[in-house]
């Protein structure tokens, strides 16, 4: 059912579909728009800004379509569809990317609420009585915590996954899984696990820091459950981008934000809260790492003729500099290009993808990354009706670089039509 949301009409001041092609258009910071499901880990690093799928479901009045975002990540897109009366699909490869997202559209009854709050004091009252869950697997990981604070974020894991039902699990380990960096030596303003040299950093207790961020996120579901109280989460239709089954000709809108060619390596800005949550695979992040599309492992992959006849220009250009660059390039966008043949296939016809993306400069050469995949999905057999673009106000997925130059301060969102 779709749901009308007066407090926030003013950010409906434009139609996507009536923009001039290639129009500015401005959104506030991003940081300052927390609301609803959206606000369930605020903290994840590669989240995209909830107003643009919002936009382009605002203009569709049929309810009930089914909605594709197969680079899911949080699950912002999710939320959104949601929220307008829509069935979310998704993929993601990265297994606390996916708990986030299925707790950010995760709904609650009122009584149930009443229950959340009532095993969190319960929490509170017992966990320095549980014996600690195993050490994870992270290689390292006692160094970002001082003193014994490790062994008893530990216990307060095993007091949780003993004491809460099954269907409040996942919540609560999401709220566990951002109490711990305010524990930790770990800055809390860093993207990546980071201990500052210079300044000693003054760590929450335990008990204040896990009911801080319980009362935040519960704060957000009880927004997203009075919205929207029935509904049956994300239909995830597997964890690769590139070769998911199972749903040709069923999806009505596609609407996603890829990584950047040169993107914020997220799996391992969430390496700690993972491994403390038990989910990084027993190989270790570099599983995840080679997974994320644009890894320089995936340059070893067969190379579509398609793919390298787009990209001849800037490859010949980047391989005289550096070749090994210009292979990881050409990679990513064979990755996109397989996204692109993927989604072409769920859609049924006349449904669209929108896509999110920002343009790169490499080695100092700049790469019009959404002219390159608008060209590549017309060699799929998109047709590219529209696009428009913003300035990024929030550079919550740019990499710390002495080069100024290279950070991406624009994202273009390319319109295709099947």
């Amino acid at each position: 059912m779709a749901v009308t949301r007066n407090k926030y009409d003013h950010y409906f001041d434009f139609n996507p579909y009536k923009l001039e092609w290639g129009q500015s258009v401005s959104f506030p910071k991003s940081n300052q728009l927390s609301e609803y499901g959206n606000r369930i880990y605020n903290r994840y690093p590669a989240r995209s800004i909830f107003l643009v799928p919002r936009l382009i479901l605002a203009q569709h009045i049929n309810k009930g379509l089914n909605i594709l975002d197969p680079f899911m990540g949080s699950g912002t897109t999710a939320v959104e569809t949601i929220i307008s009366g829509n069935k979310p699909y998704g993929t993601e490869m990265d297994p606390f990317a996916r708990l986030i997202a299925d707790v950010s559209t995760t709904t609650f009854s009122k009584q149930e609420l009443i229950q959340l709050t009532q095993f969190r004091d319960e929490i509170l009252n017992r966990w320095r009585d549980f014996e600690p869950a195993e050490v994870p697997t992270l290689p390292g990981i006692e160094r970002w915590f001082k003193d014994d604070d490790l062994t008893q974020l530990l216990k307060l894991k095993s007091c949780i996954l003993s004491l809460t039902p099954v269907h409040f699990k996942p919540f609560m380990l999401i709220s566990y899984a951002d109490c711990i960096k305010p524990v930790s030596l770990m800055e809390r303003q860093s993207l990546k696990p980071y201990i500052s040299k210079k300044y000693a950093k003054e760590t929450k207790t335990i008990d204040d820091s896990f009911n801080y961020s319980f009362d935040a996120h519960f704060a957000a579901i009880s927004d997203m459950s009075d919205l929207c109280l029935n509904n049956n989460g994300i239909n995830w239709v597997g964890n690769d981008a590139t070769s998911f089954e199972g749903i040709d000709e069923q999806i009505d809108l596609a609407i996603t934000s890829p990584p950047y060619i040169n993107a914020l390596d997220y799996t391992r800005c969430i390496k700690v809260e993972s491994a403390m949550c038990g989910l990084i695979p027993a190989t270790g992040t570099q599983t995840l790492h080679k997974m994320q599309v644009g890894h320089e492992a995936r340059r070893h992959q067969t190379i579509s003729e398609s793919v390298r006849d787009v990209f001849a220009e800037y490859y010949d250009r980047l391989a005289l500099l550096d070749k090994d660059r210009a292979n990881t390039c050409l990679a990513y966008f064979n990755d996109i290009y397989k996204n692109l043949t993927r989604v072409h296939l769920s859609l049924k016809h006349g449904g669209e993808y929108h896509m999110i993306i920002g343009d790169n400069i490499i080695r100092d050469i700049p790469i019009p990354t959404h002219q390159i995949i608008a060209k590549l999905a017309q060699e799929v057999g998109f047709e590219w009706f529209g696009y428009y673009h913003y300035s990024i106000k929030d550079h919550r997925t740019s990499i710390p670089r002495s080069n100024s130059a290279d950070k991406i301060t624009t994202e273009y969102v390319i319109m295709l039509r099947k």
